[in-house]
């Protein structure tokens, strides 16, 4: 009696393993956005304090990524360029270098978000209920430009792989909560 209930365990185990995993699908769907633009609610996640932004982004693969404040209304049209090289402010006609945009913020989160989910290594994968709805989660490790390595956790819709909320995390501090209102992608026609 005892072998069947251990080989019916051991079945059991296996088949709950051969579930379909989304995984490798989200990654190909992120990895094969060629340009997006989104709007968001970005916390900025500060030791004294949190502060929070209301966001545009243009985010196009070859040029990089153009973060623009719609909130709070004093940075109203503040925004950020982030390419793969270096970070501009540009405002009001004026443009000033700020780095080389590796350390996470507000400015740059959109795009190294959209480039750890497509391309970061994962390390958990789920579904979480969050206000009545399902959602698919992938935790993924990444590098910036800057070599440091950053945590990013995706929620997505499970139809249509649409970001919903986000958080990016070094050394497993949560820096930055991000949550979309807006989100449309042109993508890679061709499979990766």
């Amino acid at each position: 009696m005892k072998k069947y209930w251990l080989t019916g365990l051991a079945l059991c185990l296996l088949l709950a393993g051969c579930g379909h995993s989304k995984r490798e699908a989200v990654q190909a769907y992120y990895a094969g956005i060629q340009s997006a633009q989104m709007e968001a609610q970005v916390v900025v996640h500060l030791p004294t304090d949190d502060r929070t932004f209301t966001v545009a982004a243009a985010y196009d693969r070859e040029s990089g990524a153009t973060t623009t404040i719609m909130e709070p209304e004093i940075l109203r049209g503040l925004s950020a360029t982030v390419s793969a090289k270096e970070m501009q402010l540009l405002y009001d006609g004026s443009v000033w270098p700020a780095g080389d945009g590796g350390s996470l913020s507000a400015a740059n989160c959109l795009p190294l978000l959209l480039y750890a989910a497509g391309e970061g290594f994962v390390t958990r994968e789920g579904a979480d209920k969050i206000g009545g709805e399902e959602y698919i989660f992938l935790t993924t490790e990444a590098s910036g430009s800057d070599g440091e390595k950053f945590a990013c956790t995706l929620w997505v819709q499970p139809e249509t792989f649409a970001p919903y909320a986000a958080e990016l995390s070094r050394d497993g501090q949560v820096l930055l909560t991000v949550t979309f209102t807006q989100f449309a992608c042109e993508r890679d026609t061709q499979e990766k």
